[in-house]
């Protein structure tokens, strides 16, 4: 009830404050500014939102600090901290928007200058957006006390550090939007006015616009990434494993290496039409369009690349270390390869069809940048693939927790995907052609027919090239599996009362056959002589897992039932221990979910093969509905980068 409670007090203050907010705003400006030439209705409506608005806010927002002085958990509730940063992020972006406008109306900037309401001189800019900005910079410093309060006791953990992230990195990815932008158009000015270069559209930037941009950018930048990095190093283990952060960075670096290898490939495109003496187009006709370009996104590539490295320093686990650099790496193989398979494709295709036509304009066009994709995308695969291979040579947990990684399964499996995919559709392809032929009808050409065939030869070389890196990987896991199996010994013990110790023993005895199971049952650990006691506490001493419920464990005194030496000796073993959190009545497991026997069997059978592959030991879930969403806001992100990028190539 208490969460309702919050959506209702907190969804009617967000509401009516920003309502109220631009109402006043609104009626300032109007009657400030006599060229506006208001409405009366305009007016009337502005005084009742104010009028209305201002006591529903009062009385709700009273309400919720009443109840956070009443309740402490109040104040750390993940609905007012949402709240309360959410406020923050409106308030601040509208804040810095009016105050760029601002100094861009007193610089007459075109933009700026633009966006005035119709009717207002450059000269009314300053005035019009300063009423915006002291308006705006009351209410942000208010909440901000606000949240200061609120953090000086309850600081923010868990789903409020989530929610304090995504404010912090918002800002960080709109400052360094500004300054990549603002740098570009810089360097492009630099070039084009050292070059004396004219190009086929005005790509001469206001210099004092970009400048402002770049200013305004690198301030919000340096502020919000400099606070989310000064709690990366202070915010302890929490913040070091956000994925909210490496999300973040895997987008700049993703980003970053698109550019350099997309705008790479314009820049050897323009040089290989020069050398098959082509029309090149404005877009090409100097290097003041696109260099900036790769040297912005290069720095955007090797910053973000740097803080990753720095991040895996501070990390302490060596294996998180190791799949933050795991996780780059087959990043940027992905698009290096994928440069590189375009491109070969490309160039198989302007083969086959000089055979049919002459080789002329287009299949020169043609080649020119598929030749330039393959330049552009060998080395940046070559370079990172190489290394992710090396690292999976290795020996050890390392090389075993490289060659089962999820990154490097995404990407293999990504290939045979693409690979698999291309042979169905040119065999469906070819199919096709073949009953068009039996029906008398006309077939697909021989050009057709040889792409059909030309992409199917890629594909294949997909499959077999990374089908061989799977089955390798394979083979040397069965093998480590094998030897561990050989040598390790598993003690499962059963109390007798918990139906899911049977269904574990059942499932590894079917699929984990080389495993040595031995099953320490209630009836051999009562009524022991010293010697049959002693035989028990050296089998359990030379077990390598051990695995029963938690009780086993607890000594009689604390609700154990085993006698006291056999649970002594299951605390002491030098093996490791996989406790089962069966429930018992009057104990209860915080954060861990409530599971019927099949279930609890399932999980401790994922367990111990999580053991057995020297991973950590997590939880066996099905993918929920955040997921879900998780999965298609992603590929939706991807696609909305994929097209701007698509149209920031045809822009410049």
């Amino acid at each position: 009830m208490a969460t309702i409670r919050r959506v209702y007090i907190y969804l009617v203050g967000a509401i009516t404050l920003q309502s109220v907010a631009w109402a006043v705003i609104g009626l300032l400006r109007n009657l400030s500014l006599s060229r506006l030439n208001p409405d009366p209705a305009a007016l009337a409506f502005q005084v009742a939102v104010i009028l209305v608005g201002t006591p529903t806010y009062l009385i709700h927002w009273i309400i919720a600090e009443r109840l956070a002085r009443r309740a402490g958990e109040e104040r750390a509730a993940g609905l007012r901290r949402f709240y309360l940063y959410a406020m923050l992020a409106g308030f601040l972006s509208s804040l810095l928007a009016n105050a760029y406008d601002l100094i861009g109306g007193v610089i007459k900037a075109q933009g700026s200058v633009e966006r005035l309401p119709y009717g207002l001189q450059p000269r009314d800019s300053f005035l019009y957006h300063l009423v915006a900005v002291l308006i705006l910079g009351l209410l942000l410093f208010y909440h901000l006390r606000v949240l200061q309060g609120d953090l000086e006791t309850h600081p923010d953990k868990g789903r409020n550090a989530t929610i304090r992230r995504l404010y912090l990195l918002g800002f960080s990815a709109a400052g360094a939007h500004l300054v990549t932008t603002s740098l570009i158009h810089i360097l492009r000015w630099i070039m084009i006015e050292l070059g004396g270069v004219t190009v086929g559209r005005n790509f001469t930037p206001f210099l004092a616009v970009e400048i402002l941009r770049l200013v305004f950018g690198a301030g919000i930048l340096f502020v919000f990434w400099r606070w989310a990095g000064r709690l990366f190093k202070q915010g302890g283990q929490e913040e070091q494993e956000s994925v909210l952060r490496k999300f973040y960075l895997y987008t700049a670096v993703f980003i970053g290496t698109l550019g350099v290898v997309t705008y790479s490939a314009g820049i050897l495109n323009g040089y290989f039409k020069r050398l098959l003496e082509l029309p090149r187009g404005f877009e090409t006709q100097t290097l003041a369009l696109p260099l900036p370009i790769v040297i912005v996104m290069g720095l955007i590539w090797a910053y973000h690349t740097m803080v990753l490295r720095n991040d895996a320093a501070v990390l302490t686990d060596t294996q998180s270390q190791a799949g933050v650099r795991r996780l780059y790496l087959y990043l940027v193989a992905f698009i290096g390869l994928s440069a590189l398979v375009t491109g070969l494709s490309g160039t198989i295709n302007v083969l086959i069809r000089s055979f049919d036509t002459s080789f002329g304009t287009d299949l020169k066009f043609q080649l020119a940048w598929a030749t330039a994709a393959i330049i552009a995308g060998f080395p940046v695969w070559i370079f990172s693939w190489r290394r992710a291979l090396a690292e999976s040579a290795q020996t050890g947990n390392l090389g075993g927790h490289a060659r089962q990684s999820r990154p490097r399964k995404i990407y293999i499996y990504f290939f045979l995907f693409i690979g698999t995919m291309t042979i169905l559709s040119s065999l469906v392809f070819l199919v096709y052609g073949l009953i068009l032929l039996v029906l008398g009808e006309n077939p697909p050409s021989f050009i057709e027919v040889a792409q059909a065939i030309s992409y199917s030869l890629i594909a294949v070389l997909l499959l077999i090239y990374h089908g061989s890196i799977l089955r390798e990987d394979r083979k040397v896991l069965q093998q480590e599996q094998l030897h561990k199996l050989e040598t390790w010994k598993l003690l499962l013990v059963d109390r007798g009362d918990e139906p899911f110790v049977v269904s574990v023993a059942k499932e590894l005895q079917t699929n984990k056959a080389d495993l040595e199971l031995t099953t320490l049952k209630r009836a051999d650990m009562e009524n022991l002589e010293s010697q049959k006691e002693a035989e028990l506490v050296d089998l359990i001493n030379q077990a390598g897992l051990i695995v029963g419920s938690w009780r086993m464990v607890l000594s009689p005194s604390s609700g154990g039932d085993l006698p006291p030496r056999i649970s002594a000796a299951i605390a002491t073993s030098p093996g490791r221990k996989l406790l089962i959190p069966s429930q018992v009545e009057n104990w209860d497991w915080a954060g861990v979910d409530l599971w019927n026997p099949d279930q609890l069997a399932e999980q401790t059978v994922h367990a111990i093969q999580q053991i057995l592959q020297d991973e950590p030991v997590k939880a066996h879930r099905p993918m929920g509905i955040g997921s879900i969403v998780g999965i298609v806001i992603g590929v939706l992100f991807l696609l909305l980068t994929g097209m701007a990028g698509y149209a920031l190539w045809a822009f410049t």
